[in-house]
């Protein structure tokens, strides 16, 4: 069955919305310890109570957000997901003096507290973080007076939602056969791939980009929230810049973030090597970005889920069975929503919660690529299933800068599997351009929109206006080093700014895909050549949840990520990869 079953959670949203009515009472218990922390007893209760109010919390949110992104038409459901964020606004708005009272205590009582008792053990590292922190950490009123704009805090999110999903409709268009298409999210990557005569190519990539274009103002607007809530929390919060705020809570070097960025900038010319490549042997006189879904190879072979999934398990059959396991049971039936629909959220992703099996959506279309989503998504449900077996809820949940090694690992496996298997040219050939396509994806592209973040963040941070046409121009510059294209020639492109959905969701996100496919890129490696411990030390990471700062977590498991070789072996392997494909590319 390739639809969720969310009855775990609830029957209904008649049974949600009573268990609704219970989380105030949490919240107001929770409250009541204000100005008590300071005594062993309540401050352990503290935190029994916290848990108790954390798991209920959890099965609320995540059957509301899991329903509505499946339909995000459905306004019942949308209302829904609206008064739960307000509950949660309310919960951190009266919870928000912990973290300046137990700085006003103090780190040496705090921590005797913590080694009072076993229940309080996995609250150590949390706690050292917070006193690291401390300085960032403002007074209890200050705190509070933050925490009053709590519910602001989504708006640029939710108004995203709106026009880019919500609010937007699909535009239809008359290719050259004749034939009316329906032009979607879901489906214009994969008509881009099948269609060969260009002006349907533009046609269709116009089609797509049309809403961005129309409500350029509006993005822009909307971008310009998110910017300026991240200025006000890094100034608030007496931080350098917002990039210094987003790494300093898990101890990332501003180095990681500056190494990757200028190993990508200063090697564009792999990228150029690969789509001159393309561009001969496509035939194509005057290339696109949206050319870069056309195939080199015609291969017609559909792969539907079942099948996908099969493969999957084909390609890790031979690796640790424990890790096995734990890939089978995060695509199990019941668990995995397949297929796109109507009003469906566009993209894919794997949403886990302490106490709950983890689900996956995908909008899977049949192709290779949506085979590597699925690996990619189960790699995320089978390190929170790690995770939450092997860590207390404390200190269950790892970062986003770890999340994303499992998830390419997997990619990794699956590629060399079908790389072994694969015994036509057109598969060998469909199979390198698939693993070139990954690394530009995930390392050039994602590192050039991390790029765009920062340089946008630079705007504000020197009181620029953000205009539209400024943050166009931002990505202008980018795509014309990157690519040597000119993206103002192709009507829309430019606002390719409004098309990331993380940028407006999860600010600083993006980075991490190109780290973590760096960072496991050499551990898969280590795997591969069977290095003393190497899927021990995997295995180790995947289970360590948030018990440790994330570059530290890589460096165990076997990635050093403060070293610039480590994103330098990512250049090596893609034209690596550059060499065997023009090898295939030129037998007869």
């Amino acid at each position: 069955m390739s639809k969720w079953d969310l009855s775990i959670f609830y029957p209904s949203l008649e049974a949600w919305e009573e268990d609704l009515k219970k989380l105030p009472v949490h919240i107001e218990k929770l409250a009541s310890y204000k100005d008590k922390l300071n005594e062993f007893e309540s401050f352990k209760n503290f935190y029994l109570e916290e848990e108790e109010a954390t798991k209920l919390l959890y099965r609320l949110y995540a059957y509301i957000h899991l329903s509505s992104d499946l339909n995000l038409k459905d306004s019942v459901k949308s209302a829904k997901n609206q008064q739960m964020m307000l509950v949660l606004s309310d919960l951190n708005q009266k919870t928000s003096f912990v973290s300046p009272e137990l700085i006003q205590i103090g780190e040496s009582k705090i921590m005797e507290f913590v080694a009072k008792d076993p229940f309080l053990k996995p609250y150590q590292f949390p706690m050292e973080k917070l006193f690291v922190q401390q300085k960032h950490v403002l007074t209890t009123d200050q705190e509070k007076l933050l925490a009053n704009f709590g519910p602001t805090r989504s708006i640029p999110s939710s108004l995203y939602q709106a026009l880019s999903i919500v609010d937007a409709h699909d535009e239809k268009v008359i290719l050259a056969s004749g034939k009316e298409v329906l032009v979607t999210q879901s489906n214009f990557r994969s008509m881009l791939g099948e269609l060969q005569d260009a002006n349907d190519r533009k046609l269709v990539f116009e089609a797509a980009f049309k809403r961005y274009k129309e409500h350029k103002a509006a993005f822009a607007a909307t971008y310009n929230l998110v910017l300026q809530q991240q200025a006000a929390n890094f100034k608030s919060r007496n931080y350098a810049s917002a990039l210094d705020s987003a790494l300093f809570k898990n101890n990332i070097p501003t180095s990681v973030f500056h190494n990757l960025k200028d190993v990508a900038y200063e090697n564009t010319h792999a990228i150029k090597r690969y789509i001159a490549l393309r561009k001969k042997h496509l035939n194509i006189e005057t290339y696109h970005t949206y050319d870069r879904f056309m195939k080199l190879a015609k291969d017609d072979t559909k792969y539907p889920f079942e099948d996908a999934r099969k493969m999957f398990f084909e390609a890790i059959s031979t690796m640790d069975k424990n890790f096995v396991e734990h890939q089978k049971d995060a695509v199990k039936d019941g668990f995995v929503d397949a297929y796109p629909q109507e009003g469906k959220r566009t993209g894919a992703y794997s949403s886990g919660f302490y106490g709950f099996h983890p689900f996956i959506l995908l909008n899977h279309d049949d192709t290779l690529d949506s085979v590597f989503t699925l690996a990619h998504e189960a790699g995320h449900s089978a390190h929170t299933l790690f995770s939450n077996e092997n860590q207390p809820l404390a200190i269950s949940d790892y970062t986003i800068f770890v999340a994303e090694i499992a998830s390419t690992f997997n990619e990794h496996a699956l590629l060399d599997y079908l790389l072994k298997k694969a015994v036509t040219k057109n598969q060998k050939i469909d199979l390198l351009e698939s693993a070139l396509d990954g690394i530009m994806a995930t390392f050039f592209r994602q590192t050039l929109f991390a790029t765009y973040e920062f340089k946008a963040n630079e705007l504000v941070e020197q009181g620029m206006p953000i205009t539209d046409q400024a943050l166009s121009k931002i990505m202008v510059d980018l795509y014309k080093h990157y690519y040597d294209l000119d993206i103002t020639l192709e009507d829309g492109k430019e606002f390719v700014w409004a098309y990331i959905p993380h940028l407006f969701h999860t600010p600083f996100y993006v980075y991490q895909y190109a780290t973590s496919y760096s960072a496991s890129l050499k551990i898969y490696d280590n795997v591969k050549n069977k290095k003393p411990n190497a899927m021990e030390n995997y295995l180790g990471l995947l289970k360590s949840g948030g018990s440790d700062y994330p570059v530290n977590q890589a460096a165990k498991a076997g990635a050093d990520l403060t070293n610039k070789d480590t994103f330098m072996a990512v250049i090596a392997r893609f034209e690596s990869l550059i060499d065997q494909l023009e090898k295939v590319l030129e037998e007869k």
